[in-house]
C-alpha cells in the first residue's frame, strides 16, 4: 500500500477511537536525540508540475536569487523575484503558487547578526501577502513555501560547523506553516558553503517532491534527521554551596520551579533574572489576597485610569499579574533559607548582561537561557514588532548572553527550547517556533566554539505550568509533561553534562494533519507512533483536504506490499477484502478531527454498502479514491466515506463512521451468547461461481449449525506480518477474518450476491483488545452477528441487517 507503517497492536476500542481520542492530560516522556539519515536521490528532470506554477524568490543575495529565478523559469514556470518588504509579491497579478525563500546566506557574525531582522521581516510580509487565498487551498499538492539554510548541509548536525546558524529561525516558520495553511507544503533545504552554486537545481528539483520537511545538501549526497531514543550519559557534573547558576527569566514559571530545585538539591546559589523591577511591597495591588485581586481586577476594566484603551488595560492587568507571582516566588524561596536571589536584566542588552555578570561576586557555574514570550495570534493579527520580539528574545539574548560567558570555565550551558521548533508549533505560534528552532541551531554552533557543554532541552508543554495561552488547546497536540518528571529530566540532563539538542516527547495528539504527519520519518522510537501509523499506512496520497470538514485521496493496495489480495478472487480476478476497505476507512477518518476540543470515540459503522465486482485488482494492485466529509448531527460526529474506482463517478463502497462524545456509550441488549460446540460443519470457499476464497492468509472458518439454524464457528485472526510484506507492518484494528468470514458465509446463501449492504456495525464498550482467537455468532436468517473473544466470551462487536442483493448500483443510503 502506498503509506508508511511501523509495529502496533491497538485495541480494538483503542484503535476505532484514536481518530478522535485526546491523549491522557499528563503523560510520560520519552528522551530523544536527532540523527542524521541519508536519502534517496531526485530524479534529475525537474517535476511536470513546475509548468505554469507561479513562484515567487525573495531573500539571499541577489546574484543567487537571479540565477534560482532562471533555473526555474527554464523548467517552465512563471517567476517574480522580490525585494524587501515591498515585494512584489505577485506574479501577472496573482497571488504565488510558491515562495522560494532564499532567506539569510551571509555567515553568522556574532554581536554582528541583527541583519537577520529585515530578511525576517521580509518573509513574514510575503507570507501574509499570500495567506488568505492559501488558507483557502484545497488542493494539498499545488501551494508551497521553501525556505534554505545554509548551516553546514546538515541541519546543524555533523561534524562541520554550520556557516548561518540563524536559518534556524526560518526553519522553525516553515514547520509551523500549515498549522494556519493546512494545505501549505513545506521544505527546509540545507546546503553547504560549497554547495551553494548547485542551488538554483537543487530547488528545482525539489519542488513539488513533497514529503519530509528538512532536507540537507552535502558533497552531492541528500539527507534528513530521524529521532532516537537514546538514554543520557552517566553524571558527570557536580553542584555544590560554592557554585553559582544563572537563569535569565527565572522569575516565574518552569525556570522558577527548576531554581528552586538546583538550590534545594545541591545547596547552589541561583539568580533568577526579569526585565522588571521586584516589587518593593507599596504597590496597590500588593498583599491583596486572590479574592481581593480579582476585585481590583475588575476595578481597572472598569475606570480604565488615563483614559487607557482595553488592549492597554490587558497589558497592564498582565504585567501586574507577573510582578505579584513574581514577588509571591522570591517571598516563599526567602522562607525556605534558599540561596536565590533575583536581579534585573534584559538579556537583548550587551551592556546589561555584562554589568549582572560582573557584579554577582564569583565565578558562574551555569548558565540556563530560560527567557522567552509566546502570544499565540495568527499571522495576520500579528504586528511585526511582536514577531520580532518574540524571535529576539530567545536569538538575540542567547547571542548576547552567550558571548559574555564563553571565556568562563563554565559547566554547562543549557537553552530552554521547545518541541514547537524541532516538530512545528501550534496555531498562532509561527514567530514562537521561529524563535526556538533559531534557538536551538544556535546551540549547536555554539557547543563547537566552547570546551564547556551547551545543550538545547527541547520541552513539551509542562503541566499547567509555563507560557500556555490555551491548555486544553495544547492537548490536542501532546500529552502535558509531569512537573516533577520535568524537573527530574532537567537535572539529569545538567549534571550528565548533555550537549547539542535533545528532546522530550509524549504521546501526540490528535491535531496532527497530514502535512505534519508525512514531514518526518516514521520511527518506532517516538511515543504514541504506535497509534499513529496506522492512520499513515492508511492516509494515501490526499489530494483535496479542508480541516474538520473533507478529504480526498488516492488509495492504493500494491500486490507486492498486500499479499492478501491473492485470498480473494472475484469473477477469477483477485480482489480487495471487504474488511480491509473498512480498516482503511476507519484508520483514515482519524484526518478529520471535528474542529471542537471536545473529544469523541467510534461506536459504530452504518449504511456499508459494497459491489463486490468493482473490488477486483488491476495491474500491480487495487487503486481507489476516497473520498470523506464530517459533520456534525446533533452531538454525533459522522464521517460519510464513499470509494470510487480511477476516473469513474460511480460509487465503489460507501459506509457512515459514527462518534459520540467521549464518556457516552451507546446501550445495546446484550446478545445471547451460545458456547461454540456441537451441530454439522463445513468449510466454504466458493459462491455461486462469483466469489472464491482461498483461504491463504486470513483463515477460513469451520462452520456449525444448531437446532434452530444459528451459525458458529472459531477462528484465529492473523498476524500484521502475514497481511503485510512492509518492514513495519501495521496490526489491524478491526478484526479481519472474524469479518470476511460473516461475509462469505452469508454470501453462499444468496441467489446473486453482487451488492453486499450492512444496516449497521457496532463496537461495543465492553471489548477487549483485539482477541487473537474470536468466535461468530450468527442469527438463523445470517442479518444479525455478534463477534466474540473467544478466550472470555466478551462481545466485541454486533453486525445487524447484512443482506446481499443483485444490484449493481449501489442505493441512497437513509440520510441522503
Amino acid at each position: 500500500m502506498t503509506a508508511m507503517a511501523v509495529p502496533l497492536a491497538p485495541a480494538l476500542r483503542e484503535t476505532a477511537t484514536a481518530a478522535g481520542s485526546s491523549p491522557p492530560p499528563v503523560a510520560p516522556v520519552r528522551r530523544m536525540v536527532w540523527q542524521l539519515v541519508p536519502q534517496p536521490g531526485l530524479p534529475a528532470m525537474p517535476s511536470p508540475r513546475l509548468r505554469g506554477a507561479r513562484i515567487v524568490v525573495l531573500g539571499g543575495r541577489p546574484v543567487l536569487a537571479a540565477r534560482v529565478a532562471a533555473e526555474l523559469r527554464s523548467a517552465g514556470a512563471l517567476v517574480v523575484v522580490a525585494s524587501g518588504t515591498s515585494g512584489p509579491w505577485t506574479v501577472q497579478g496573482q497571488v504565488p503558487d510558491g515562495l522560494v525563500d532564499l532567506t539569510l546566506g551571509e555567515p553568522f557574525v556574532p554581536t554582528e547578526h541583527h541583519g537577520y531582522r529585515d530578511r525576517l521581516l521580509s518573509s513574514v510580509a510575503a507570507i501574509r501577502a499570500c495567506y488568505r487565498q492559501w488558507a483557502e487551498q484545497e488542493a494539498t499538492d499545488r501551494i508551497f513555501y521553501v525556505a534554505v539554510t545554509y548551516l553546514n548541509g546538515r541541519m546543524g548536525y555533523g561534524d562541520e560547523p554550520s556557516s548561518q546558524p540563524l536559518g534556524g529561525i526560518w526553519a522553525g516558520l516553515a514547520k509551523t506553516l500549515h498549522r494556519e495553511i493546512p494545505n501549505c507544503n513545506t521544505r527546509v533545504l540545507d546546503v553547504a558553503p560549497d554547495d551553494v552554486d548547485e542551488l538554483p537545481s537543487v530547488i528545482t528539483r525539489e519542488l513539488y517532491r513533497w514529503g519530509l520537511f528538512e532536507i540537507g545538501y552535502r558533497a552531492g549526497r541528500r539527507y534528513s534527521l530521524r529521532a532516537r531514543s537514546e538514554a543520557p550519559a552517566p553524571a558527570a557534573v557536580r553542584l555544590g554551596a560554592d557554585d553559582v547558576v544563572l537563569v535569565s527569566g527565572g522569575g516565574r514559571g518552569i525556570g522558577f520551579r527548576l531554581a528552586t530545585s538546583l538550590a534545594e538539591e545541591f545547596g547552589c546559589r541561583v539568580v533568577v533574572t526579569g526585565r522588571q523591577r521586584l516589587p518593593s511591597g507599596t504597590e496597590p495591588w500588593m498583599g491583596l489576597s486572590d479574592t481581593e485581586f480579582k476585585a481590583y481586577e475588575r476595578d481597572m476594566w472598569v475606570r480604565r485610569p488615563g483614559g487607557a484603551g482595553l488592549a492597554d488595560v490587558r497589558t497592564e492587568l498582565y504585567r501586574i499579574r507577573q510582578l505579584r507571582d513574581l514577588a509571591r516566588n522570591m517571598e516563599e524561596a526567602r522562607a525556605a533559607g534558599l540561596q536565590l536571589s533575583y536581579e534585573r536584566c534584559d538579556f537583548t542588552d550587551a551592556e546589561q548582561v555584562e554589568d549582572l555578570v560582573a557584579r554577582l561576586g564569583r565565578p558562574l557555574s551555569g548558565v540556563i537561557h530560560n527567557a522567552g514570550v509566546d502570544k499565540p495570534v495568527r499571522l495576520p493579527k500579528k504586528t511585526d514588532e511582536d514577531f520580532l520580539h518574540t524571535v529576539a528574545t530567545k536569538v538575540d539574548s542567547f547571542v548576547t548572553l552567550f558571548e559574555q560567558v564563553r571565556h568562563l570555565s563554565l559547566k554547562f550551558f543549557c537553552n530552554v527550547g521547545s518541541l514547537t521548533g524541532r516538530l512545528g508549533g501550534m496555531t498562532g505560534q509561527l514567530d514562537y517556533s521561529a524563535a526556538n528552532e533559531g534557538l536551538a541551531r544556535l546551540g549547536l554552533w555554539a557547543d563547537r566554539q566552547v570546551p564547556f557543554p551547551v545543550m538545547t532541552l527541547c520541552w513539551p508543554t509542562w503541566n499547567q505550568l509555563g507560557m500556555i495561552a490555551n491548555f486544553e488547546a495544547t492537548l490536542r497536540y501532546m500529552a502535558a509533561l509531569d512537573i516533577d518528571e520535568g524537573l527530574r529530566l532537567w537535572k539529569t540532563e545538567l549534571t550528565s553534562g548533555t550537549s547539542g539538542e535533545t528532546t522530550f516527547v509524549g504521546p501526540l495528539g490528535r491535531a496532527l494533519g497530514p502535512i505534519q504527519a508525512r514531514g518526518y520519518p516514521p520511527t518506532p522510537d517516538l511515543p504514541g507512533f504506535a497509534d499513529l501509523l496506522p492512520r499513515l499506512f492508511h492516509l494515501g496520497e490526499p489530494r483535496t483536504h479542508r480541516p474538520s470538514r473533507s478529504q480526498t485521496a488516492v488509495v492504493t493496495f500494491d500486490r507486492t506490499a498486500a499479499p492478501v489480495l491473492g485470498d480473494f478472487l472475484v469473477e477469477n480476478s483477485e480482489a480487495v477484502p471487504v474488511a480491509l476497505l473498512l480498516e482503511n476507512a476507519v484508520q483514515a477518518a482519524g484526518w478529520l478531527e471535528p474542529d471542537s476540543p471536545a473529544a469523541t470515540h467510534l461506536t459504530g459503522i452504518e449504511d456499508l454498502a459494497v459491489r463486490m465486482r468493482d473490488l477486483r485488482a488491476a495491474g500491480l494492485g487495487y487503486t481507489v479514491r476516497r473520498d470523506m466529509t464530517g459533520r456534525y448531527e446533533d452531538s454525533r460526529w459522522v464521517v460519510d466515506v464513499r470509494y470510487h474506482r480511477d476516473q469513474d463517478a460511480e460509487t465503489v463502497a460507501r459506509l457512515r463512521l459514527v462518534y459520540e462524545p467521549e464518556g457516552k456509550t451507546v446501550t445495546h441488549p446484550a446478545p445471547a451468547l451460545r458456547p461454540i460446540t456441537g451441530g454439522r460443519g463445513r468449510h466454504l470457499s466458493e459462491t455461486a461461481g462469483l466469489l472464491r476464497w482461498r483461504g491463504l492468509l486470513l483463515p477460513l472458518a469451520h462452520w456449525r449449525t444448531d437446532q434452530n439454524g444459528g451459525h458458529f464457528a472459531e477462528i484465529r485472526e492473523s498476524a500484521a506480518s502475514d497481511l503485510w510484506t512492509v518492514a513495519h507492518p501495521p496490526a489491524a484494528g478491526l478484526p479481519l477474518a472474524a469479518l470476511e468470514n460473516i461475509w462469505w458465509h452469508t454470501a453462499h446463501r444468496a441467489v446473486a450476491p453482487e451488492l453486499l449492504t450492512v444496516r449497521r456495525i457496532t463496537f461495543l464498550p465492553t471489548g477487549r483488545p483485539r482477541p487473537v482467537r474470536v468466535g461468530l455468532h450468527g442469527s438463523p436468517t445470517g442479518q444479525d452477528w455478534t463477534v466474540i473473544d473467544a478466550r472470555t466470551h466478551g462481545a466485541v462487536l454486533e453486525v445487524a441487517g447484512l443482506a446481499w442483493s443483485a444490484d449493481s448500483i449501489i442505493p441512497p443510503s437513509r440520510t441522503e
